[in-house]
């Protein structure tokens, strides 16, 4: 088996709108840390794939995910499907463009716009110079405990809100992908924890949050010559404990983001050296990209419905209406359904990484990721963009915030209950022989 590595610092070298809060519309004012983008390139047996992960709310969703995808696969000289390409999700990130209300709305549009062509160049830089330092070594995979992540979705009054819910499921596991060098020393370490990086809130300092938090500890531990990347997981419905205070969340400054870093070190050593780690031998480097149509509701597919809705709403909620309204007005029906992607990427015959495009909530994510138990996987979120929310059926029928992405898109209401059936029928259960 042979690797390649690419780190790069993504920091906006220019000012432009930051993502992740609709209440943030202006410039960034400072950088807190910087954000980067991590290649990794897996080779063996003429078969290659890339890794890519990233200090970003998500990657942009323009309709050029896949477009992005073949070219990087031509890049590195692999498949497209053999490409998956990771965000965070820090909310301390910069915007990216995108198609939804949401992304329209931002101010300054012409700047993110702007850092979408000069992300597209740095991605670019970094997946060709991790193909071209393709060197022997060994992968290994391992797995620990990490209570890093509290629920976020208790009920109140009979609604489901947005605050600290300790007895909320969480996933609790930490997920570690270790490259050996030739001689055995450590080339770099990979986490993949489930928990929203919200833990500054709509500041404006550009930060990785508490993934930056945890690789600037990583780094003063092993040094440079060790390089530290994080994936996101289902995390769409947790935020870091560390900002739970009572019944409500809190904003800490950036200088606290240590103590989580801290923690998530403290957790992730324990991976590396208690024999948790066992090498992923054999190599099969097979991906597979399935798109699916997930059906939503037809609540807005009338002019009367949305004229009706536009009569009391505001801010995106009138967005929405509005836009709906326009989508008729040009001969064109509202659209009923979702388009997502899963993607599966199988390391060796044991291990594939599970990716979707979208914000997974827990439930969601088990779910998903049974599909091929009793083999282990790592399942992403985030994953080639981020569509929208995807609760499972149970957290659709309790409603609240993730069940509303339809506002941001639009589509002609929220997503029927039974998706996860769909992704879960999208995953490729075993590699082709």
């Amino acid at each position: 088996m042979r690797f390649g590595l690419s780190q790069i610092d993504i920091t906006p070298p220019f000012r432009m709108p930051m993502y992740g809060y609709g209440g943030r519309e202006d410039s960034f004012d400072a950088v807190n840390d910087p954000v980067t983008f991590t290649a990794l390139v897996l080779e063996e047996g003429g078969r290659r794939a890339l890794i890519g992960a990233a200090d970003l709310c998500e990657y942009p969703l323009d309709g050029s995910a896949l477009e992005l995808l073949e070219h990087l696969g031509g890049v590195v000289g692999c498949p497209r499907d053999n490409v998956l390409i990771n965000t965070s999700h820090t909310h301390g990130g910069p915007a990216v463009p995108g198609r939804s209300l949401y992304n329209r709305s931002l101010r300054g549009s012409s700047g993110f716009r702007r850092y979408g062509d000069w992300l597209r160049e740095q991605i670019t830089a970094a997946a060709r110079e991790a193909a071209g330092s393709l060197s022997e070594g060994t992968l290994w995979y391992g797995e620990g405990k990490t209570d890093v992540p509290l629920n976020r979705r208790p009920e109140r009054d009979g609604r489901v809100v947005n605050a600290p819910n300790p007895d909320g499921p969480f996933d609790d596991r930490l997920q570690v992908l270790a490259l050996r060098d030739a001689a055995g020393e450590l080339a770099a370490v990979g986490i993949r924890v489930s928990c929203h990086p919200v833990s500054t809130g709509a500041q404006h300092l550009i930060t990785s949050d508490y993934p930056g938090a945890w690789r600037a500890e990583f780094s003063r531990a092993f040094g440079p010559k060790v390089t530290p990347f994080f994936l996101q997981g289902a995390g769409a419905d947790a935020r870091p404990r560390h900002v739970a205070e009572g019944d409500h969340w809190k904003v800490i400054k950036h200088a606290e983001l240590a103590a989580i870093g801290q923690a998530l070190m403290a957790q992730t050593l324990a991976v590396l050296t208690r024999g948790k780690l066992v090498e992923v031998r054999d190599l099969v480097l097979a991906g597979k990209i399935n798109p699916i149509q997930a059906p939503c509701e037809k609540l807005y597919t009338t002019r009367e419905a949305l004229e009706d809705l536009l009569k009391s709403a505001s801010g995106y909620t009138k967005l929405y209406a509005e836009e709906c309204l326009r989508l008729l007005a040009a001969g064109e029906a509202v659209p009923d359904h979702a388009g997502l992607l899963v993607q599966t990427l199988w390391l060796n015959r044991e291990l594939p990484i599970i990716g979707l495009d979208c914000e997974a909530l827990i439930g969601l994510g088990r779910f998903v990721e049974a599909a091929v138990a009793p083999k282990k996987a790592m399942l992403l979120g985030y994953t080639n963009g981020c569509l929208c929310y995807v609760p499972d059926s149970a957290e659709l029928k309790r409603g609240g915030y993730e069940a509303s992405s339809y506002v941001f898109e639009p589509w002609s209401g929220p997503l029927l209950p039974g998706v996860e059936h769909l992704m879960a029928a999208a995953v490729v259960k075993e590699p082709p022989a």
